[in-house]
């Protein structure tokens, strides 16, 4: 649609570091960061003035109450940064909670969230960044003995109501589309880039209503209707994290566009609004590999293949890793986003990098030169490859 055509040959890479550069990092570093090739970065915001875990607004969003004038310091800091080659910047923000339950029909603790990422769509317009990144990962640890987090809003076997799941569904798509509005009347033309979206509730064996973000997709399409067209949003797809092949990104597309649109409450509106990103994760999850006591000395040759058993080498040979991105790059309609642990593209002590052999760097040049169709995006299918109403 409009969308595939507009975004062909042009999306955007975006960096985004486990160790996320806040505000005072970007003043100090943003000309050896942006030696880097980049479009954009994703930052934290660190709130003068406040102690403890509030100081941290990206973890914080459903704890306290912010202010904008708590993050007015924040702004004028990102103002001074003379931006030149990241022009797509984006503020993380987590929507689930480590520490306390938190439930669809739960108003307060919806009032804190919405009204926070009012407050910070607020602030990214001030600051100029493009927009938010909205992680609904659930990052609490599993009850002893269990498998699964023990919060997570987007999760119904974990309601703290009677209500059934069709109920939910349409109370997270309230939710969604509260936030989809105030957020885009906030800061008309933002983006909004999800980790991951409606991705995490269509893919997968269990019925629905068992998978740990089976609310996720109608929270999205709430986005959508709530924003009504006054901005974007991105269905980040955090699961390409360890893929390293072109038909990998063609099949991920393709459900997206076909199984996963039937699922939505809205799919005319899906179909037209929502953008298809990916995620790469350029050492991925090496911290298991790097954790072998057998492993000596820091920091960790996460680069070294000897290191992988033989079917997994693949994942860090830089030549792979350029053609990857570049299949990403060519079947994405917006964004696709590096994930990185060990390799440092910039710290405090070396803004420049640390861990990062300049082969990977080198690589991701040679992705964002390649041609713009090394990757063909798969024709969407016609809605007849819907998903049975049984699985709804």
């Amino acid at each position: 649609g409009a969308i595939a055509a507009a975004s062909l040959a042009c999306a955007r890479l975006i960096a985004w570091p486990e160790a996320e550069p806040d505000q005072e990092f970007l003043r100090r570093h943003i000309a050896a960061m942006e030696v880097k090739p980049f479009d954009g970065v994703v930052l934290q915001a660190t709130v003068p003035g406040l102690a403890g875990s509030a100081r941290v607004f990206t973890w914080s969003a459903l704890a306290r109450r912010y202010s904008m004038e708590e993050l007015r310091p924040v702004v004028e800091t990102l103002r001074q940064v003379p931006f030149r080659r990241f022009r797509h910047n984006f503020l993380r923000v987590n929507v689930n909670p480590t520490d306390r339950p938190f439930d669809m029909f739960d108003d307060e603790q919806w009032d804190i969230l919405t009204g926070n990422l009012v407050i910070a769509g607020a602030a990214a317009r001030e600051a100029g960044l493009r927009g938010l990144l909205l992680d609904p990962e659930a990052y609490a640890d599993a009850e002893p003995g269990g498998r699964i987090p023990r919060f997570n809003v987007f999760d119904f076997r974990l309601r703290r109501t009677t209500q059934e799941f069709p109920v939910y569904r349409q109370q997270a798509f309230q939710r969604g589309r509260a936030v989809g509005r105030s957020v885009t009347e906030t800061y008309p033309g933002i983006t909004l880039l999800l980790a991951f979206g409606p991705s995490a509730s269509c893919l997968g064996r269990d019925p629905q209503p068992e998978r740990t973000y089976g609310l996720l997709g109608s929270f999205v399409d709430g986005l959508l209707a709530g924003a009504g067209g006054r901005g974007t949003v991105v269905e980040g797809f955090e699961f390409s994290y360890p893929y390293r092949s072109c038909d990998r990104f063609q099949e991920a597309y393709a459900s997206l566009r076909g199984p996963c649109r039937e699922l939505s409450l809205d799919p005319r509106r899906y179909d037209q609004s929502l953008e298809i990103g990916f995620g790469i994760w350029l050492d991925y999850d090496s911290g298991s590999t790097c954790q072998d006591p057998a492993v000596a000395g820091r920091p960790c040759r996460w680069f070294d293949p000897s290191l992988y058993p033989p079917e997994r080498r693949n994942l860090v040979d830089p030549e792979r890793f350029a053609r990857t991105v570049a299949a990403a790059l060519s079947v994405s309609e917006g964004y696709v986003w590096i994930y990185t642990t060990e390799p440092k593209w910039w710290t405090e002590a070396n803004p420049l990098g640390e861990n990062l052999p300049e082969t990977y760097v080198l690589a991701l040049e040679r992705a964002r030169g390649a041609a713009p169709h090394v990757c063909p995006r798969p024709t969407p299918a016609l809605p007849g490859n819907a998903v049975p109403e049984s699985h709804r």
